[in-house]
């Protein structure tokens, strides 16, 4: 329903509306590839399945980081990066919209979370940015709301940042 909602707003398919709006302007170097529901109606999966590599995922971390701004353009109004990044309700409180929080070492992380253990983690307040392609999802994936390899990847960040010269 969004795909058809925001093409018809914008008389654009949902791919070239997003490469337009937001991929191109944040200097993304490749193309991303969307998962259509058949071949047949070219209707992207909006909701998931977007693919392309580190790089222009960390472009798009480094957008939400930063509250919707990218070289002093605002290209995502700050509200809606703030709302997305809050809460959503009471009773699942690591939940926003489209966006997941986690506290690990002491620290509130942001991230996205693709289903074959993709993630893009931000924590603004030490202006880092994590992005790990998957092609599996964790072992103990489905258990608990956060996999164990989450809290790795943070932790090792930071020791990386740690011993640097």
């Amino acid at each position: 329903m969004l795909a058809m909602v925001i093409e018809k707003a914008t008389s654009k398919k949902l791919y070239t509306y997003f490469e337009e709006s937001f991929w191109k302007p944040l200097g993304s170097e490749n193309e991303t590839l969307w998962q259509v529901d058949s071949e047949d109606h070219d209707l992207v999966k909006a909701y998931c399945c977007i693919a392309s590599n580190a790089k222009d995922f960390a472009r798009y971390g480094k957008l939400h980081k930063d509250y919707g701004k990218w070289n002093g353009q605002q290209i995502l109004d700050s509200a809606f990066v703030a709302k997305s990044i809050t809460p959503r309700f009471p009773e699942s409180p690591e939940y926003g919209y489209g966006w997941w929080m986690k506290d690990v070492l002491g620290k509130n992380f942001k991230m996205m979370r693709g289903h074959l253990g993709q993630y893009v983690i931000i924590q603004p307040e030490d202006n880092i940015i994590i992005v790990r392609l998957g092609h599996q999802k964790a072992p103990d994936s489905g258990k608990p709301v956060f996999t164990s390899d989450i809290d790795l990847y943070i932790e090792e960040a930071y020791k990386m940042l740690n011993n640097k010269s």
